[in-house]
């Protein structure tokens, strides 16, 4: 028997919370300033889910990490016939169980309730679920705006009566290994076969979330044109009547730095059923207007809800730890990152519900100034949000030292990589600036920035200097020197942003 005393970490374990909705009063003031009377109608639900995000599901997302629970493909069936299966671990399919049969994805609970529950399951980061429920409630808002015909009443109907022992989700397959994020490129095709139905043909290399029952597939119909008006919307069910692979295989899975208990494949189609949504020419623009700018709000909520994690973390370490005859918290250096990460964590929370709210206000694909000024505020908002969480998280890690960088002691290491996913997901960082500031240009902004402005700032006024350097951007937009500084407007822009948000609850 060892001669050394234990060292008992019970105090810091305790110090990570019990329930991460009760414990936080900022979450609750946010969700009593801007949905009182619906958090009250499911404050069971909050509570229960702030348990089981600080207790069962914090331990089930350590596990799943783990390489030994990472997915994997089974190839063949019992009988030697090919039948690509992706397998998940028991622990990853009782979360996707428990929080589709919750309905966390449309349903009938409101959705800030929902995007409550989101924010509180994202403080251990993807988990492989996080991008199960952003699709699937993205794939329903399609199916609702879009889905007029049998086959897509059929799979909403589906998707809306999800119970934990027997629900079904969503996925999302837009890029391409030729074009990227550039899906005006995209070549898989798709050809008439009879019945409203299409046959894909083609590939595509980046599939998150690839287990799910419904997939949204771009694909360009035969005959179609070149460019974005050449992609169509397609509805595939990735399993057919006969309960087998719908005509597709898997190449490979990817072996990605963050999100790896989350499946994300290369998948080829080879004859793949599956129906058309919206009109031939609008597939690109609804893709993305509906389905896509819901998971770049997931994003931004998922960011804060990093930034919850490592805070809480940290801060539990601070006031635990002890070293050269004090506790690490009382230090200076210590206590001052201690509560930079903190103020950051607060700000990313009030900016993430205030863009949900606007999001929530506004059409992101109409063309009234209201509906571009939320459009530009998403991007902008999905670009530096998700940016500027890694560093935040990171410096969190830091501050535990060797215990910091050890995947079994703390979820940081874990959060600083599903940070650097969040910033890819559905759009990368240059991408979507480029994107807002196209906007700002083809919508004809120029003359009104400030009236653009009041339509998404928190508060009523609005900061001048913001307005001032709009104005000077939009005068020359197609300039290089305009478009490196509408980089620092964003972050500039996004900062205040925030700042304005959390005035709200101070």
């Amino acid at each position: 028997m060892s001669s050394f005393p234990d060292y008992d970490f019970s105090p810091y374990l305790e110090a990570l919370g019990r329930n991460w909705y009760l414990e936080d009063e900022l979450l609750q003031r946010i969700l009593g300033r801007l949905a009182p009377e619906a958090a009250r109608a499911s404050e069971g639900l909050l509570v229960d889910f702030g348990a089981r995000a600080a207790g069962v599901y914090r331990e089930l997302a350590d596990v799943i990490e783990r390489p030994e629970k990472l997915p994997s493909i089974s190839r063949k069936d019992a009988y030697d016939r090919r039948h690509d299966h992706v397998v998940l671990p028991a622990e990853t399919l009782r979360m996707l169980s428990e929080q589709h049969g919750a309905r966390l994805a449309g349903g009938e609970l409101d959705d800030l309730v929902r995007y409550a529950v989101v924010f509180l399951l994202a403080q251990n980061g993807e988990a492989g679920t996080l991008c199960s429920i952003a699709c699937t409630d993205g794939l329903i808002r399609a199916l609702r705006e879009l889905g007029k015909d049998a086959r897509s009443r059929s799979a909403l109907s589906r998707l809306l009566a999800n119970r934990a022992d027997d629900w079904v989700h969503g996925a999302q397959f837009v890029t391409e290994v030729q074009g990227g994020s550039d899906a005006a490129r995209n070549a898989v095709r798709a050809v008439a076969v009879g019945d409203g139905l299409f046959a894909l043909s083609g590939r595509k290399w980046f599939c998150s979330n690839c287990t799910a029952d419904y997939w949204l597939v771009t694909a360009r119909p035969e005959g179609a044109a070149e460019g974005p008006r050449g992609v169509a919307l397609f509805l595939v069910s990735r399993l057919g009547e006969d309960g087998a692979p719908n005509g597709y295989s898997i190449d490979r899975l990817k072996d990605k730095l963050g999100t790896r208990a989350l499946p994300t494949a290369e998948i080829a189609f080879e004859g793949t059923k599956g129906w058309m949504l919206g009109p031939p020419e609008a597939g690109l623009k609804n893709m993305v207007a509906i389905v896509l700018v819901t998971s770049r709000i997931f994003n931004v909520l998922g960011a804060a809800g990093l930034l919850r994690g490592a805070a809480r973390i940290a801060s539990a370490w601070c006031g635990f730890r002890q070293a050269f005859g004090t506790r690490i918290g009382r230090m200076p250096l210590v206590s001052d990152a201690e509560e930079r990460i903190r103020r950051q964590s607060d700000l990313a929370l009030a900016g993430a519900f205030e863009t949900i709210g606007l999001w929530l206000r506004h059409a992101p694909h109409g063309r009234s100034l209201g509906d571009v000024a939320a459009r530009v505020h998403v991007s902008i908002a999905k670009a530096v949000a998700t940016r500027a969480a890694q560093p935040v998280v990171y410096e969190a890690m830091m501050l535990m030292a060797g215990n910091g960088i050890e995947e079994r002691f703390s979820a940081l290491p874990r959060l600083v990589r599903d940070a650097a996913i969040f910033e890819t997901w559905e759009g990368p960082y240059t991408l979507l600036l480029m994107q807002a500031l196209e906007d700002l240009v083809r919508f004809r902004v120029r003359g009104r920035e400030e009236e653009l402005l009041a339509h998404v700032w928190p508060t009523g006024e609005i900061p001048a200097e913001l307005a001032s350097t709009l104005r000077e951007l939009l005068a020359d937009p197609d300039s290089e020197k305009s478009a490196l500084r509408f980089r620092e407007f964003a972050h500039d822009y996004y900062a205040a942003y925030q700042g304005a948000a959390l005035s709200h609850y101070r």
